[in-house]
């Protein structure tokens, strides 16, 4: 006969047993600070979108540095609770900063970014040279 060790108590809390089912937060630890970021390719560019909910256009610093793009905030801790007991306090605007290599097939003078209801959006247009032509059909003579 073995025994195991449970790491968590056979009847867990209430309050930890909801948020884990309905939400899918681990209670017991803190989830990475680095926001979500989706990277799509068309035939004509590369686009960057990164979730920062509750930040401002103003909070973000995108920084093209040889072949590196670099996004970043910096944010300061703001304390207005008057005597507020939280129960559970996730709500935290830390700064965070994500690079990303940027390929030599991209126009690097018409990047653009865009910054609309918590989500930061960057195009990378390819070069012209880089960009795949459509099928074309050659007629045989």
């Amino acid at each position: 006969m073995n025994i195991i060790q449970r790491k968590t108590p056979y009847f867990p809390s209430l309050f930890n047993d909801f948020f884990n089912r309905e939400f899918g937060i681990d209670v017991t630890s803190r989830a990475h600070q680095t926001p979500a970021v989706n990277i799509t390719e068309k035939n004509n560019a590369f686009f960057i979108e990164l979730v920062a909910p509750g930040k401002e256009k103003n909070d973000f610093e995108v920084v093209l540095e040889k072949d590196t793009l670099t996004i970043s905030t910096i944010s300061e801790k703001e304390s207005n609770e008057e005597n507020a007991l939280f129960m559970r306090k996730e709500f935290d605007y830390a700064s965070f900063q994500r690079s990303f290599l940027v390929p030599e097939t991209i126009n690097t003078k018409n990047i653009k970014a865009n910054y609309k209801n918590g989500l930061l959006s960057i195009e990378l247009p390819k070069r012209k040279e880089a960009t795949v032509e459509p099928k074309k059909q050659i007629k045989i003579n």
